[in-house]
């Protein structure tokens, strides 16, 4: 029996009927669905950069506020551009009187005083020009050079009180030296117009012969006499001086 059975063919499998000629899938699954369009919003935030959130509604605050500060910056601008015209500017008597300063230094030249006859007894004496020409808290200092072409001086720029120039010509004028005789040979090659404390103006001449020799009136103790200062003086005087006058400093 089981023999039988064995060799019988095997039995073909169900037949499956062929599709309809024209058989499209579709028809029978259904199309797919259409691709809904893009929305604008979806568009611009495609667009902005990555760093950017992609939330609107901070988006649309970063947007407000940046609206809101450049609004702010031009009506800041605008503040400052016409504002500038109503800033009171300085009157021109205030320049005027700032301005007055320097030429009264500058104008105030005082006549030349002839050497008065000297005094021989005050040779041979110690004598400090800061104290005897009253030099203290002296404000300006202008120094002339004697031009010895066209026989004028050529001024150099002042001197003002409170500088480093100032402090060194105030300790080369406060040593005390020694009188000597007057030497009527030795032109007055540079002058010192101060002005002193008190607004008095003085001239004070030098002779260039080796060393600086003051002379003058101004100097009362001294008699018409000549002083030659120390070798300080002639360090702090030589670079106002042209090379012909630093020359007869090196004698």
């Amino acid at each position: 029996m089981s023999q039988f059975y064995r060799n019988q063919p095997p039995e073909p499998p169900p037949h499956e009927p062929e599709p309809p000629r024209g058989y499209r899938p579709e028809d029978y699954l259904g199309a797919p669905a259409p691709n809904p369009p893009r929305r604008t919003i979806d568009i611009f935030m495609a667009w902005l950069p990555s760093w950017l959130p992609r939330d609107p509604l901070m988006l649309g605050a970063i947007f407000a506020f940046s609206i809101v500060g450049s609004f702010c910056l031009i009506s800041f601008c605008l503040f400052l551009t016409f504002s500038e015209g109503a800033i009171p500017r300085p009157s021109t008597s205030t320049l005027s009187a700032a301005a007055t300063v320097t030429p009264i230094i500058v104008t105030a030249t005082p006549e030349f005083t002839p050497l008065p006859p000297n005094d021989p007894s005050k040779i041979g004496s110690f004598l400090n020009p800061f104290i005897d020409a009253n030099l203290e808290g002296m404000q300006a200092l202008v120094i002339e050079v004697l031009d010895p072409i066209t026989g004028n001086y050529v001024r150099s720029a002042p001197i003002t009180a409170n500088t480093l120039e100032m402090q060194q010509f105030i300790t080369a004028f406060n040593i005390a030296q020694v009188i000597t005789a007057p030497d009527f040979t030795c032109p007055d090659h540079v002058r010192f117009l101060i002005a002193r404390a008190d607004g008095s103006f003085i001239s004070i001449g030098a002779c260039l012969k080796g060393v600086v020799t003051l002379r003058g009136a101004a100097i009362p103790s001294l008699g018409g006499n000549d002083l030659p200062m120390g070798p300080y003086f002639t360090d702090i005087l030589t670079p106002y001086l042209p090379s012909t006058y630093q020359a007869l400093l090196r004698r």
